[in-house]
């Protein structure tokens, strides 16, 4: 989850304003953008683990979603779910591999990071669910690790007009996610058997059940990131956001 305030604090870089005087700034002409936009995420790390309240940014450690509904019918998959209280840990490890600013009369950004490990922690209530033939139906803690986590996101921002003000908003994000393996733990208030044998199972077979899993995680991602990057952009004017450069003298 970790990428999703990346992803974030990218769009917010990019494009060279910043309202606290501590953040760093990227014109939009420079030709060396794209390494402006990292040097200023690398000047920012340490303030990302405990989150910048000036643009509304939670802490990066841990990364906290309050509440998450699951609803997916799929080959080998039936899931319905609520998810709370998830807590990830980790993030603030990642390493941007490759990033893409295209500013030419639209605002897209295109990202590639891996994180090497991330702790997972949430309560769960899972009704009528199954994974291949495995009923994993139950209520009670989630514990989780996921190593060797790469992500590639992109997204596509527009212009929107509130009470007479523009903004930028993300209009359209798509992430693709790989992760190398996983390994989970259930405390599980209703049925530990049933729990046990569908952590023993995944643990077994990490790459089956991630495969089968990866398309809703990769939606669910993209939705959580869209509804992030929009929270932090719908309260800065986009004449902020995109900083004119000085006219020549």
């Amino acid at each position: 989850m970790k990428v999703l305030f990346v992803f974030a604090v990218f769009v917010t870089s990019s494009y060279g304003r910043v309202t606290p005087d501590f953040f760093p700034e990227c014109r939009k002409s420079d030709p060396q953008i794209n390494q402006c936009i990292l040097n200023a995420v690398e000047d920012l790390r340490p303030r990302l683990i405990n989150g910048i309240p000036e643009l509304n940014v939670p802490p990066l450690e841990p990364f906290t979603v309050p509440t998450l509904k699951l609803d997916r019918t799929a080959p080998n998959l039936r899931l319905k779910a609520t998810v709370k209280n998830m807590k990830a840990y980790g993030g603030s490890r990642f390493k941007v591999e490759k990033l893409r600013v295209h500013l030419n009369n639209k605002y897209a950004v295109e990202m590639k990071l891996s994180i090497p490990k991330l702790g997972i922690t949430a309560d769960y209530d899972v009704r009528g669910s199954r994974v291949l033939t495995l009923d994993i139906s139950g209520k009670g803690k989630l514990r989780s690790n996921f190593t060797g986590i790469v992500v590639v996101a992109k997204g596509i921002g527009k212009p929107i007009t509130r009470d007479g003000v523009e903004y930028l908003q993300a209009d359209r994000v798509v992430v693709k996610l790989k992760i190398g393996h996983g390994q989970v733990a259930f405390s599980e208030t209703e049925r530990p058997l049933a729990a046990a044998s569908a952590a023993a199972f995944f643990n077994a077979s990490p790459g089956v059940v991630l495969d089968i899993l990866n398309p809703l995680i990769e939606e669910t991602g993209a939705a959580i990131l869209k509804a992030f990057i929009n929270k932090i952009l719908g309260n800065v004017p986009l004449n902020e956001l995109l900083v004119d450069d000085a006219p020549a003298s």
